[in-house]
């Protein structure tokens, strides 16, 4: 039965399992006092970004590029910062500058190296045409299950123009952002109106995803396409 699922659903499974046995084990080993050491430490780190958000914001443009993931950090800004536009606005320029630096990377030293690494190979993907990359562009961002920094990463190997990735990466990441800001924010605020708008940004941003994908993703294989199954 598991062999029908595909990989990425084999694999969030398998993910879901482990973190269920480590909470498991957390709990067990402390006790029924688990709860309230929890709570406490969530107080304890949300004081923490409240007396420090300059800390927040840096770890918003750094972490994310490291494989932290982003929606976490992106939950603790909202009950940080609040369910404001204000708070989703420095969301946003902390994701366009995390965008930036992870793309200069991959564009300049992690290019050069990995063209050394795969040789002739490399060839076949530095020879995208500049349609092609586009297309790529917008097809990893609407691709689910591609975590953010291997979409910029990528991005910036195949050297898409910085241009149109930064337009085409805010905009789309950016309805997330800020969905998940509001959402964060008025959940910890206790303000159910405000919670709703942001679960239906969120709603929105999903729908907008599938209806690109649909749009972009060729019934035909093609050279985009086929990065993306890679």
């Amino acid at each position: 039965m598991l062999n029908s699922l595909p990989f990425k659903a084999r694999w969030c499974l398998a993910l879901t399992l482990a973190g269920a046995f480590i909470a498991g084990v957390v709990c067990l080993a402390c006790g029924p006092d688990f709860v309230s050491l929890a709570w406490n430490a969530k107080d304890q780190l949300l004081a923490g970004c409240r007396a420090y958000p300059a800390v927040l914001f840096v770890a918003l443009v750094v972490l994310p590029g490291l494989g932290f993931p982003a929606s976490a950090l992106l939950v603790l800004a909202g009950a940080t910062w609040g369910s404001n536009w204000t708070g989703c606005a420095v969301a946003l320029l902390a994701t366009f500058l995390n965008m930036s630096w992870t793309y200069l990377v991959a564009a300049g030293p992690a290019r050069s190296l990995v063209a050394r690494v795969l040789g002739a190979r490399w060839d076949r993907w530095r020879c995208l045409e500049h349609r092609d990359r586009i297309r790529l562009a917008i097809l990893l961002r609407v691709t689910p299950g591609v975590p953010l920094f291997v979409q910029n990463y990528v991005l910036g190997l195949l050297a898409v123009p910085f241009i149109p990735y930064i337009i085409i990466s805010v905009p789309l990441n950016g309805i997330f952002v800020v969905g998940f800001v509001l959402t964060s924010g008025a959940i910890f605020e206790g303000r159910l109106g405000m919670a709703i708008s942001g679960v239906a940004v969120l709603v929105a941003a999903f729908v907008l995803v599938r209806m690109l994908r649909a749009r972009f993703k060729s019934p035909k294989a093609n050279t985009a396409g086929e990065v993306i199954e890679a």
